[in-house]
C-alpha cells in the first residue's frame, strides 16, 4: 500500500500546505480520502488520470475536506466524462448541493456519477481494499477510516472531537487493532494527548497529518518523548509513504 498525501493543512492553507486530500494506492487501483483541495490537480501532475480513481472517501463535510469536490464534479461532468468513482460520503444531498452551483457555471452534473451515504463499520471491499469507518466526535456526523490492503492495516482518523480526540477517539479506534500506519489530526488539541494511547497500543508508524502550527511545538515535544518507543513522521504535500 501507498500512500501520497496531496493536501497535509489545516482547516486553511498553509505555505506548501493544501487542504486535505490523500492517495492511496493498492493492489494496482487507486482511491481518493478527502477533497479539501481538487485532487485532479495532483493526480495530473503525477501522470494520472482521473479515470484511475476507483473510489473517494469523505471522512466529514467541512469545507477543508470537501470543497475540492466541486472542481473535481465538474471536470468529471463535461471533460473526464469516463472516469467514474464511487463518492462515499457522510450525509445524503451531496449531489443535490452540487448541481446548483454546476448549473451557474453552464455544467450538469452527470447522472451516472454515484454518491453513496456511510454508514459505521464495513462500507467498502473491493477485493482489493476494505474500508472500515469508525465515528468520532468531531461534529454530529464524522468519521476516521480504517484501510487495509496488502496485508496491512493503515488509519485515517480525519477530525476527531475537539480537545479531547486522542483520548475519546484515537484511544478507542486502536484499542482492537495494531495499525501499520497511523495518520492522525492535530488541529483541534495539545498534541501530548496521543501519548497515553500512543504507548498503551503503538502503531507501527504514526504520522501527523492535518496539523496546525498552534500545535505544531507540541507534535515535535510528543516525536522526541516517544523516540524509541513509536516512530513519529510529519505529512508534508507530495509526500510518499509505502506500508
Amino acid at each position: 500500500m501507498r500512500i501520497t498525501f496531496f493536501g497535509t493543512s489545516h482547516g486553511v492553507p498553509e505555505a506548501n500546505r493544501k487542504c486535505s486530500s490523500s492517495l492511496i494506492e493498492a493492489g494496482g487501483k487507486k482511491y481518493l480520502i478527502d477533497a479539501g483541495t481538487n485532487p485532479i490537480d495532483d493526480l495530473v501532475t503525477m501522470g494520472l488520470r482521473p479515470e484511475a480513481v476507483a473510489a473517494v472517501f469523505i471522512t466529514h463535510l467541512h469545507g477543508d475536506h470537501t470543497d475540492g469536490l466541486v472542481h473535481f464534479a465538474d471536470l468529471l461532468s463535461w471533460y473526464y466524462k469516463e472516469a467514474s468513482p464511487v463518492f462515499y460520503v457522510p450525509k445524503p444531498g451531496v449531489p443535490d448541493a452540487l448541481r446548483p452551483w454546476l448549473s451557474l457555471n453552464g455544467v450538469a452534473l452527470r447522472d451516472d456519477l454515484e454518491f453513496r451515504v456511510i454508514r459505521e463499520g464495513v462500507f467498502y471491499d473491493d477485493g482489493v481494499l476494505r474500508v472500515t469507518a469508525f465515528r468520532t466526535g468531531h461534529i454530529d456526523v464524522s468519521y476516521a477510516f480504517l484501510l487495509e490492503a496488502e496485508g496491512k492495516k493503515a488509519l485515517f482518523t480525519g477530525d476527531m472531537k475537539h480537545e479531547t480526540g486522542p483520548l475519546d477517539d484515537y484511544a478507542r479506534f486502536a484499542e482492537s487493532h495494531v495499525f501499520d500506519f497511523a495518520a492522525a489530526e492535530c488541529a483541534h488539541f495539545d498534541a501530548m494527548l496521543y501519548e497515553a494511547p500512543l504507548r498503551e497500543h503503538p502503531p507501527k508508524l504514526f504520522c501527523f497529518n492535518h496539523y496546525s502550527p498552534r500545535y505544531e511545538e507540541s507534535c515535535r515535544h510528543l516525536a522526541r518523548e516517544l523516540d524509541g518507543t513509536v516512530p513519529v513522521i510529519f505529512a508534508t504535500d507530495g509526500r510518499m509513504v509505502d506500508l
